[in-house]
This record gives C-alpha cells, structure tokens and sequence, in this order.
C-alpha cells in the first residue's frame, strides 16, 4: 500500500502487511479514484496470474488424457501382435516389452457399524 501526504501526493510505499492508507493527521482530501485505480491494478495483475495457471492446468489435464489415450491403444496394440500369433518372449526379444498395466481403484464398501460387545465386571 502506499502512503498519501495532505496534498493526496504518493510519499513512500508500504508493506503488503500494512494494508491501510495512512494519512497525516492534517489530512482533509482522500483520492479515492486514485486508490481505487490501484487496488484495481492489483487485482487484474492477481486475476491474469490466475487465468495463465488455469490455461497450465488445462494443459496438464489435456496432456494426461492424451497419454492415457496413447497408452489404451498401445495394449490394445500389443494384444493385436498376441493374437496375431507372436509371442510375449518374441516381442520382449524385439524391444517391445509388455505395456504398464493400470491401477485400478477399487471403491471401498461402506462399513457396517456393529455394536461391539460390552465387557462383564
């Protein structure tokens, strides 16, 4: 934030911890189109940091599907070259290993809350 003198001219800039104007205590005039022209700034500098990471992500996701996708064809591929008579042994000896099965996540059953025995005195 910045520090305004009486005459609302710019002084000294503050931390962003001091997130307050401070005036002089003579102080009779705010310019609060000039403040809020600032905090705007600020704010479309923090929303354009924001669009660029969203624009990275929907790379990274769309990247994933495409490897995912690539990945999928490739065993259906690979099962192909099987069913076509090779061998896993003979593709292995060729350079071309069997392709990186999936994890698959299971989704757990719910538990079943049983009531648990009280203990005799």
């Amino acid at each position: 934030m910045y520090r305004y003198d009486v005459d609302g001219d710019l002084r000294k800039p503050l931390g962003l911890k001091g997130s307050s104007f401070r005036l002089s205590a003579m102080a009779t005039h705010i310019d609060a189109e000039k403040i809020e022209n600032e905090l705007q700034q600020r704010l479309s500098n923090r929303m354009e940091s924001v669009r660029e990471l969203v624009k990275s992500r929907q790379k990274v996701a769309d990247a994933r599907d495409a490897l995912s996708a690539a990945e999928d064809e490739d065993a259906r591929r690979y099962q192909a070259a099987l069913t076509a008579g090779w061998t896993a042994d003979e593709l292995r000896s060729a350079g071309l290993s069997e392709p990186e099965k999936k994890v698959r996540v299971r989704k757990r059953a719910a538990r079943r809350s049983t009531p648990t025995p009280e203990a005799s005195e």
